[in-house]
């Protein structure tokens, strides 16, 4: 005869089962369910960049808001195009250059990569080379860390560290 207590005790083992039959990743990117044409957005939480300027070391804030639409998808990676974004260091926005830039997503690692060009606010070219990793999947979409080193228009190297969000937007 099994008492209240075991009772209890016995629902709380089956409902922890349950839950470990719920996916890791409920990001579709990760999880496997993404077609081509979906589209999603990537937005930073908390972003910073520092570069050595003049003998000093400066840090600003940094900023990435890009909209990401799928163009491949594979049993190992996702390829997408960057649709539209900007880039905001150092009080200076960069536009994308849609056009040209293109981007994976590596499900056996969970490990993106975004590059292209992008336009300075003074309409001098500038190339992006963005590197990011998942660090926890959450049912609406996943937190990432994201990071590049980047050379601006007047020779100047800032390394950027972002906290970003990715979420589907169709």
């Amino acid at each position: 005869m099994i008492h209240g207590k075991q009772l209890s005790l016995c629902l709380l083992a089956v409902a922890l089962s349950a839950l470990t039959a719920v996916p890791a990743f409920a990001d579709p990117l990760a999880s496997g369910v993404v077609s081509v044409g979906d589209r999603y957005a990537v937005t930073t939480i908390h972003g910073q960049a520092g570069a050595w300027v003049s003998g000093s070391w400066v840090v600003s804030t940094a900023d990435l808001q890009l909209v990401a639409q799928v163009t491949f998808v594979g049993p190992r990676n996702v390829l997408f195009r960057i649709v539209s974004g900007t880039i905001q260091l150092d009080d200076k926005v960069y536009s994308i250059v849609a056009a040209g830039w293109r981007g994976y997503y590596n499900r056996d690692t969970n490990t993106c990569a975004y590059q292209g060009p992008a336009t300075a606010p003074d309409g001098q070219r500038a190339f992006f080379v963005i590197h990011g990793r998942d660090t926890l999947p959450v049912q609406q979409g996943t937190y990432m860390h994201m990071w590049s080193d980047f050379r601006d228009e007047n020779g100047i190297l800032w390394r950027i560290d972002l906290h970003t969000y990715r979420f589907k937007i169709n």
